[in-house]
């Protein structure tokens, strides 16, 4: 995914960081057979306690479980906080003896149905996915104001409340409206905007005759770097006309991206944008190696992640150094795997990186490959012939 996406879907920023630490917690509960628990022990891939230091990793690894028992409680809290509405085809009215203790209500693969959200309702979040010729009308506000359609067709979402924001992706001949200019207005100076991105014939109205039609595919511009469906729009009130535009950047300062207009307005440059997009890419490897340091290794992964999808480690040594940082995290982890896809990710990257073939050899020997371990410590070994910690792990893998 691009970086413009990715930063303008705050959403999916915090789910797919979520994502990751629970698969990470996940694998640090699953036992090695013996017979490779030993040889990552000899190899400090293992989390034994083999000394204080490893007495430590142990003692992480005990926090990770507990953690994911914290995190299963969690997820139970929000299953129950979350109401479906699936497949309906008639009126639904969402009130509050329909919505219970739900926060949030997904209304999902519906076709020709009305729904109906009432004024009296705590509702965090509504999510319309995969529904067809449908109307959704909020009769009153949300507490995050933000609502998301995907995968719609022929859906029109109308708001009679303050609604500030929009994110509509992969839809085709649908509509975002406000009941009147008022309602529209009130959410004003912030919003409200419209995010779009991979959209047919996306109508928006803001009342009193404000109207839009765009269509993302028309609007994309060819050589920029990034995908027809993966650029991003947004229409919002500019002076007294709905414009839609492309959002040409998003950084840790603007989560919900700019364009090229209010970046000329703000005097920014290309030179200041590239440093501010750098700082944000340093600020997470950095964050990784203090997690790693700390011995929070599903942590430093989901920062090493994060910095991957910035464009400043989009190739080259600097991204071989975070995937072979990544493989050291998954080691750790146990996840033997992954820890050798990203070793080997990253010593195509850069044959010349030790590292990166090192993180292979420990991955290969940690699976039991330890004919393929050799030939890839070897290599280490010949970038780094005074590295100790390569010498011992290739005398060991050499006793297998």
């Amino acid at each position: 995914m691009s970086t413009l996406v990715e930063q303008t879907k705050r959403a999916d920023y915090h789910k797919k960081w979520d994502a990751i630490a629970k698969d990470e917690v996940d694998k640090a509960t699953e036992e090695e057979e013996l017979d490779k628990k030993a040889a990552a022990l000899a190899l400090g891939t293992d989390a034994g306690p083999a000394s204080a230091a490893e007495a430590a990793d142990l003692e992480t690894n005990k926090k990770l479980q507990d953690a994911k028992k914290t995190w299963e409680r969690r997820r139970a809290e929000e299953a129950a906080q979350r109401l479906e509405i699936k497949g309906e085809t008639g009126d639904v009215l969402v009130d509050a003896a329909r919505l219970g203790k739900a926060l949030v209500v997904d209304v999902v693969d519906c076709e020709n149905a009305a729904v109906t959200f009432a004024a009296d309702l705590k509702l965090v979040k509504v999510f319309i996915r995969g529904c067809a010729d449908c109307r959704v009308v909020l009769e009153g506000a949300l507490v995050t104001s933000f609502v998301e359609m995907a995968h719609c067709k022929g859906t029109t979402l109308l708001s009679k409340k303050t609604l500030h924001t929009v994110q509509c992706d992969l839809c085709d001949d649908c509509a975002v409206a406000w009941s009147s200019a008022a309602v529209f207005d009130a959410g004003a100076p912030d919003g409200p905007r419209v995010y779009s991105a991979a959209c047919r014939r996306l109508a928006v109205d803001a009342g009193g005759g404000r109207t839009s039609h765009a269509d993302n595919f028309d609007d994309a511009v060819p050589g920029a770097g990034v995908a027809a469906d993966e650029q991003q729009f947004v229409t919002q009130l500019v002076g007294a006309t709905l414009l839609t535009e492309r959002v040409v950047q998003g950084t840790a300062k603007r989560l919900v991206g700019a364009t090229q207009r209010e970046l000329d307005a703000a005097g920014e440059t290309p030179e200041s944008l590239a440093d501010e997009a750098r700082a944000d890419a340093e600020r997470e490897k950095a964050a990784g190696n203090q997690a790693f340091a700390s011995r929070e290794y599903g942590q430093a992964a989901v920062h090493y992640t994060v910095a991957l999808d910035r464009p400043f480690f989009g190739a080259g040594r600097p991204r071989a150094v975070l995937l072979s940082n990544r493989s050291a995290c998954f080691l750790k982890l146990g996840d033997h795997d992954k820890a050798l896809a990203d070793a080997e990710a990253a010593a195509e990257l850069d044959a010349t990186y030790a590292k990166a073939h090192f993180r292979r050899g420990l991955a290969l020997h940690a699976l039991g490959r330890y004919r393929d371990a050799l030939p890839c410590l070897g290599a280490a070994r010949d970038l780094e012939p005074r590295n100790k910690q390569i010498a011992d792990a290739i005398k060991f893998a050499e006793m297998r």
